[in-house]
């Protein structure tokens, strides 16, 4: 019953509308007819006014007509009436019907149309008065009589076949190609009558596009008018019934996408995704079926969200997720579950794909510079692929299994993928064993500052300390500085732990001798917020350590990265009166062009270069050598670390390096005891031996 109902109802909207739609069609046709009558009247109006203006004003004219004058007497008068009114041809026939002379042509007032207009400018003539008749006042009455308004000779000019035509006053609208002729115009041909006998025609055409518009325009509100007029008669009813149906669609499509997809991305959200995955694990029909799950994750995008604002980020998330959906062939489902992850699986047979030509291809798509919001945004991303069922049996087993995959991906520096291995799971929980360590040790403020000597080749005497951070583990044990210094930086640590180090070390340094300086590390990550000038001012200031007693030491790497910005802070800092030293000298790609870029104090020879072994290896000391005697030209000084033979130290001596830094020298030590390092003045007699 109720669906009979529905149905009645349903009927009698339609039959509703369908009246409402008639009644609209009428009154559109009557509209248009009016419109017609108006563009026809005017066509009259002004086309008579004009030609009977021209014949009134035109000195010559009738000269012109009898032959006794040339046409270009009166052209140049007939061009200023057509640059004053909308008339763009005259055309003057003689009583018998030839065209006497004609001037003027429509100009198009685009540029597409100027070309066309030149391309087609020798048809000009052929072309006129071919176009499609829309409506004529005297339309049935020329059509009864065998009326020929236009017809056009061989040679292309327009001539009349019936001499009757002229001695009436017509008006004919057109629709032209807007070339040759306006989008719509009207012919109105003028008689030109002495004492009831035909003298000559005018014929003019006029632009009336513009008043097409016009009436157009006027005829459309018109129509709107008369059309809601109807339709609240006879189609309202059916409206309502069409859009209360049509809108609860539309709420219902809405509501169902939103529940399974995410509204910024319009990829599917973290539960349907899911949902898909487990399908995918319930419908496998044996071993030979696999699924490759992706965890994707965009490489510093927390950076991008600050530096340029949410709005920015989020259109990024939009662009990176149009890229996804861009290989919606390659993956069965993809998702976005959150914040900058994504996630997509493939489902697939381990002889007709390869998943690592599938993770490159995935992570070339993600990578490279989008133009975001007037912003040129670096986007690199991380990978993590989990196998099922080589590496998991359920859903989220799968899941657990690709996360741990892409941390080590960003563990190893990001931008790449790997493939999930049993390994895996020992580093990850080491790295969250050293994680939780050096949350513990900055909450207790635990970390320690060990000292290293430097000492002077020539004279044997200390020269300065480098200042090495230590961190102990739960047993007590030192944790090797290259193993949590990089997870430092990972957390973020590094500016806080960096400034604990500056402070604490000048604090230390002003109790030394005043000959003896301090040696600080920088890391890359302390110019990042460009707070570094500020704290390091600061902990000269609070310690009151000279600052030509602080040396800061760099790697290459700093200037790898954004040179120009954190080339303008070493100058900052060199300002304040400190030392600055290229420290793993030789390591880098392009150390030797950064010295031209800044002038460094000091080079420090990176300590790979000194070898394990009681013999330096060959090539070594060659390149060793060449450092120390570039640092000698450029007028540095040259430091060698890593001194941990007697032969290294003589090899050493013998080529005139500067300063010597080892264990064979001297071991990093706690602050208490550098007073007693210090008393004894210069190295002992051992030492003395191996240097000499």
């Amino acid at each position: 019953m109720k669906l009979a109902s529905l149905k009645r109802s349903w009927t009698i909207g339609v039959g509703l509308a369908c009246v409402g739609a008639i009644a609209v069609t009428a009154i559109v046709f009557s509209t248009q007819r009016v419109m017609d009558e108006l563009l026809y009247q005017d066509a009259i109006n002004d086309g008579m006014a004009w030609a009977q203006y021209v014949v009134d004003t035109t000195e010559g004219l009738s000269d012109v007509i009898s032959g006794k004058a040339p046409a270009s007497d009166v052209e140049e008068v007939l061009g200023q009436f057509s640059a004053v009114g909308n008339i763009y041809q005259f055309a003057f026939f003689s009583a018998n019907g030839e065209l006497l002379f004609k001037t003027g042509s429509f100009h198009p007032q685009n540029e597409m149309g100027t070309a066309a207009y030149h391309a087609h400018v020798h048809e000009a003539d052929a072309v006129l008065g071919a176009d499609t008749q829309m409506m004529s006042k005297n339309a049935a009455v020329n059509a009864d009589a065998g009326m020929d308004m236009h017809v056009v000779s061989e040679n292309g000019d327009e001539t009349s076949t019936n001499l009757m035509a002229h001695a009436q006053h017509l008006a004919t609208l057109m629709v032209g190609d807007g070339v040759v002729n306006p989008i719509h115009y009207a012919v109105v041909n003028h008689p030109v009558m002495k004492n009831g006998i035909l003298q000559y025609t005018i014929r003019l055409r006029l632009d009336q596009t513009e008043r097409f518009d016009l009436y157009k325009s006027m005829v459309s509100k018109l129509s709107i008018l008369l059309a809601t007029i109807a339709s609240l008669a006879v189609g309202i009813p059916a409206l309502f019934a069409w859009r209360s149906r049509n809108r609860a669609e539309i709420a219902n499509q809405q509501v169902h996408f939103l529940a399974k997809h995410d509204p910024l991305t319009g990829l599917l959200n973290r539960r349907s995704f899911l949902d898909q995955l487990e399908h995918a694990f319930a419908t496998r029909r044996g071993q030979s079926d696999q699924i490759g799950l992706f965890i994707i994750d965009l490489d510093g995008f927390k950076g991008i969200n600050d530096g340029f604002g949410h709005d920015v980020g989020d259109e990024l998330l939009r662009q990176l997720a149009d890229s996804l959906k861009f290989q919606g062939d390659d993956f069965t489902a993809i998702a976005r579950l959150g914040g900058d992850e994504f996630a997509a699986f493939v489902t697939f047979d381990s002889n007709n794909i390869d998943l690592h030509e599938l993770a490159n291809y995935t992570l070339s798509s993600l990578t490279g510079i989008y133009e975001v919001n007037g912003h040129d945004v670096v986007s690199t991303a991380s990978i993590g692929i989990a196998l099922a069922p080589s590496d998991a049996e359920t859903a989220a087993d799968l899941m657990q299994k690709a996360d741990i995959a892409l941390y080590a991906v960003k563990t190893n520096g990001r931008n790449g993928y790997a493939l999930f291995n049993s390994g895996m799971e020992k580093k990850i929980k080491m790295r969250r064993n050293l994680e939780a360590l050096l949350r513990q040790a900055r909450h207790d403020k635990s970390f320690e500052l060990h000292f290293q000597p430097l000492f002077d080749q020539e004279t044997r005497e200390i020269t300065a300390f480098e200042a090495l951070v230590r961190m102990r583990d739960e047993k007590g044990a030192f944790v090797p500085p290259d193993i949590f210094i990089p997870v430092v930086e990972d957390m973020g640590m590094m500016e806080e732990l960096g400034e604990f180090i500056l402070q604490e070390a000048t604090k230390t340094a002003t109790h030394w001798p005043d000959h003896i300086g301090l040696a600080v590390n920088l890391s890359p990550k302390q110019f990042e917020s460009g707070n570094l000038v500020r704290v390091i001012r600061s902990a000269l200031e609070h310690s009151g350590l000279n600052a030509k007693r602080l040396e800061l030491e760099i790697t290459e790497s700093l200037l790898m990265n954004n040179s120009e910005r954190n080339l303008r802070q070493l100058t900052s800092l060199k300002e304040l009166g400190v030392s600055i030293a290229m420290d793993d000298f030789g390591t880098g790609y392009s150390s030797l062009g950064y010295l031209w870029k800044f002038p460094f104090d000091k080079i420090k020879i990176d300590k790979s270069f000194m070898g394990d072994m009681e013999h330096v290896d060959a090539k070594a000391t060659q390149i060793v050598s060449t450092i120390i005697a570039l640092g000698h030209t450029l007028e540095m000084c040259v430091t060698a670390e890593g001194v941990e033979t007697e032969a290294q130290a003589k090899f050493l001596n013998e080529h005139k390096c500067d300063q010597l830094q080892g264990f064979l020298l001297g071991r990093p030590m706690p602050s208490e005891e550098i007073d007693g390092f210090i008393r004894k003045g210069q190295l002992d007699e051992a030492h003395l031996k191996i240097v000499s």
